[in-house]
């Protein structure tokens, strides 16, 4: 795509919105850059010289004409001023479909309503144990256009992509594409499931041919889709055997295709843990063999990862009480599949920003599991309701008392877990944040220096 001399406006500041604006401006296109909010005296400092920038309204940009508008995944789609940009004959996309038409090569693109960031980069490091060059952005935490590295000749790009960037594709065409799971998340966004679904649809719509979808047989949603795509299929199961795809079997992970099977090693070799974790690593053993990854690569890959920082990511154990960092668990579904996936006594910390939410599934593995509860957060009223009568509840008002309360619950052989099934912008600056709280809690219970971490 040409976009010397375009007149582009970058509408937000922050992770994707610098980039966009920096990497256009690099490239000869008339900047300019436009957020509601005040307070970003350290992302200004990062916007390259010669960049309009308007902060505090949208005035300025509200009035002018532009070729082309990147628009920041936080900002709604429905917006006045997308609305009148559009108006005005502007193309509206998002930093995702910038990245892709700046560079359509090779795309090993991940969507789901959860585990995303642990598949993606585990699909990052079996591509770098295989040789192949990757970059692993989006969603993620990095920015697509911010990556310099994007541009080398036969770099692969491993980006997770959410719903809110896939509002603004329309060409994008990975080479292959992975559909995790779908529950309802976001639903304060995109209204209803249909729209939502409708969107992580996208992420395939226009592959054809060779291209590769990866669909998780195990997953209602996600398993309905596979009459739509028009590409080839390579799906993966927990659940079942699969002629052509990645499954479990016999405790062993194992692809398949076109009559040939490698086998990937045992899952209790394993040093991620639980079921969702065994589905991201599953999937993302399809993904990365779908992209080129040698089947012995992803084995030493597969077995040398980590969880990520607050992601089912194990902090201590103290007196025989495990604690469980999974505070990137900020919908029900993430919260069901983490609960479900541990043995014995859990004690789960819930609660924090609703984003209208049905909590009622949660409240039923709640009584199945007897896990106990401690709800923190402006969520803990509505999940208390559900869980009216239920003898193992209590309340909190900080991360402190929560761990030390979830603690007692849990006993000896327990587990406490902090995964919210909320947003955390109610408490706390982010996820990172309230997941390195819960560390800092763990740790000074234990006695110990509170560990920082660096979140993500």
């Amino acid at each position: 795509m040409e976009v010397k001399g375009k007149k582009v406006l970058v509408v937000g500041i922050g992770r994707t919105g610098v980039p966009s604006a920096n990497r256009l401006a690099a490239m000869g296109s008339v900047v300019s850059v436009t957020d509601k909010g005040a307070n970003h005296g350290e992302e200004i400092k990062k916007l390259s010289q010669g960049i309009d920038l308007e902060t505090g309204s949208h005035s300025r940009a509200s009035r002018g004409k532009f070729d082309m508008v990147v628009v920041s995944p936080g900002v709604p789609w429905d917006s006045p001023l997308l609305q009148s940009q559009r108006g005005t004959g502007a193309e509206v996309i998002s930093e995702i479909e910038l990245a892709f038409r700046l560079v359509d090569r090779s795309w090993l693109a991940i969507t789901g309503t959860n585990g995303k960031s642990t598949t993606t980069a585990l699909v990052g490091a079996m591509m770098r144990e295989s040789g192949i060059e990757s970059v692993v952005c989006g969603n993620i935490g990095n920015a697509v256009v911010g990556e310099d590295a994007i541009f080398e000749r036969n770099v692969k790009i491993v980006a997770e992509i959410s719903s809110f960037q896939l509002e603004g594709v329309s060409t994008f065409r990975p080479r292959v594409s992975a559909i995790l799971n779908i529950t309802p998340d976001h639903l304060d966004r995109h209204k209803t499931m249909e729209e939502y679904i409708g969107l992580k649809i996208r992420i395939f719509e226009k592959q054809r041919g060779d291209d590769v979808c990866v669909l998780n047989m195990d997953d209602e949603e996600a398993a309905k889709l596979a009459g739509k795509v028009q590409c080839r299929l390579f799906p993966f199961s927990v659940k079942r055997r699969l002629q052509d795809g990645v499954f479990e079997n016999g405790g062993n992970i194992i692809i398949s295709l076109q009559g040939e099977t490698w086998n990937i090693g045992p899952v209790k070799n394993m040093k991620l843990t639980g079921r969702a974790n065994l589905e991201n690593a599953i999937a993302a053993c399809a993904i990365a063999f779908s992209g080129g990854a040698d089947a012995n690569a992803i084995s030493r890959a597969l077995f040398a990862f980590e969880a990520l920082p607050h992601r089912l990511e194990p902090v201590a154990e103290i007196g025989g009480v495990r604690f469980v960092n999974d505070s990137k668990g900020t919908n029900v579904g993430s919260t069901l599949k983490a609960l479900g996936g541990l043995d014995g006594r859990v004690a789960v910390i819930l609660g924090g920003r609703d984003k209208d939410q049905d909590f009622s599934p949660l409240a039923e593995l709640v009584k199945k599991t007897g896990a106990g509860v401690v709800l923190i957060g402006e969520a803990a009223e509505k999940i208390g309701a559900l869980l009216d009568g239920y003898p193992d509840v209590a309340r909190a008002d900080g991360m402190e008392s929560a761990v030390g309360k979830a603690a007692r619950m849990a006993g000896k052989g327990g587990t406490v877990l902090l995964s919210p099934a909320c947003a955390s912008f109610d408490m706390f600056k982010d996820y990172a944040d309230r997941g390195n709280k819960f560390r800092a809690a763990v740790k000074k219970m234990a006695g110990e220096p509170a560990l920082s971490g660096k979140g993500d």
